[in-house]
């Protein structure tokens, strides 16, 4: 729910984050260049987003409770020994090379069940908010350019999404 600002105006706090400019159907042309047409996207599920430098990946109690489920082990000990909290966020574990706990014989464990956040790669903003950022995730991403086409509009579906679930950067 929004707040009243004075007689014609609500502010509601996704419209306040820098995407504001990114909502859909007032201005594709905000995206950079390359996603402007939309690009083809397809999880190759190669776990280069699940390795390298530690990262933020932030779970909810619901996806919790599917991972629990999935892995067939009790919430109480997956919490315990596959997440911590930070700024009061409960977020995935790494390893010490930065490699995420679920990423093992050279592929992601939680596939079918990864949490909102992994499925929204490379759709993120911090991924989508220049051109610079794009091609180092294309870079990074060999499922960038594979698959069907993602349109402008889904992309910033995702980017809004994954704001709203607290991605920020």
């Amino acid at each position: 729910m929004g707040t009243k600002v004075g007689a014609h105006q609500e502010i509601r706090a996704p419209l306040l984050h820098p995407l504001k400019t990114y909502l859909p159907n007032e201005n594709m042309n905000s995206l950079p260049k390359p996603l402007q047409n939309g690009v083809r996207f397809r999880c190759t599920d190669c776990g280069a987003c699940c390795t390298g430098a530690p990262g933020r990946v932030r779970v909810s109690e619901e996806e919790l409770k599917v991972l629990s489920e999935h892995r067939k082990e009790p919430m109480q000990e997956l919490v315990a020994s596959k997440t911590r909290e930070k700024g009061g966020l409960r977020l995935l574990r790494e390893r010490e090379n930065g490699d995420c706990v679920f990423f093992k014989e050279g592929r992601c464990s939680i596939h079918p069940v990864k949490p909102i956040q992994c499925r929204l790669y490379p759709f993120w903003f911090q991924n989508v908010r220049s051109e610079q950022a794009w091609q180092r995730t294309c870079d990074e991403c060999p499922g960038i350019g594979e698959g069907e086409v993602v349109t402008p509009e889904e992309i910033i579906r995702q980017v809004t999404e994954d704001l709203d679930s607290g991605g920020t950067t």
